[in-house]
């Protein structure tokens, strides 16, 4: 054996060494569903609110315009029978209602204790105006375009009462359905 110590000693060649630049994979690209998911519900929440909202708006419009012929088909029944022409008053109510309640009904009502829910009649205010479409299979109920009324009656002695009221619109016009005063009971005193 020799003397001689041996060493052993790894390196590498640097000609077979290649070196390559740090190169970091991009990440992966993140789907866009998410937010189209979200903006898709976003924009349908938001038509949705412009269509209540219209909707909203278009009956509240529509109140307004019927308000004022209902009040003066009101009135004028109340002048009329306050006036005691049974007749005039008989013509505004419906041709639907006219079936169930004959005239002399109504006439009744311009005589005795009847008559103090009509006299003396200054006014009537609307107070609560609902208007609806209805449909039924029952010939005798409201058809078409219905509004259910209350009101505050003022009287010229003082006296207030409450009128509610049924009208439906036949032919475009408002005609009474049925109707109902309260007049305080004083009212009745002589």
């Amino acid at each position: 054996m020799t003397d001689e110590s041996q060493e052993l000693t790894l390196e590498p060649k640097v000609e077979n060494l290649v070196i390559e630049p740090n190169v970091v994979p991009p990440p992966p690209k993140k789907s866009n569903k998410n937010l189209w998911i979200i903006a898709g519900i976003v924009a349908v929440l938001c038509l949705c609110s412009i269509l209540c909202l219209a909707l909203v708006g278009t009956g509240i419009g529509k109140v307004m315009i019927e308000r004022a012929p209902v009040e003066a088909v009101l009135d004028t029944f109340m002048k009329n029978m306050e006036a005691k022409d049974v007749e005039s008053a008989y013509a505004l109510f419906s041709p639907r209602s006219q079936r169930q309640t004959p005239i002399n009904d109504v006439e009744e009502l311009t005589q005795d204790n009847n008559y103090k829910v009509f006299e003396g009649y200054e006014s009537l205010s609307i107070q609560n105006l609902n208007l609806t479409a209805a449909a039924n299979t029952n010939p005798d109920m409201p058809q078409g375009t219905v509004a259910n009324v209350t009101a505050i009656v003022s009287y010229t002695d003082g006296f207030t009462g409450n009128l509610t009221a049924v009208l439906e619109k036949v032919d475009g016009e408002w005609r009474i359905y049925n109707f109902h005063v309260n007049v305080p009971p004083d009212k009745f005193q002589p």
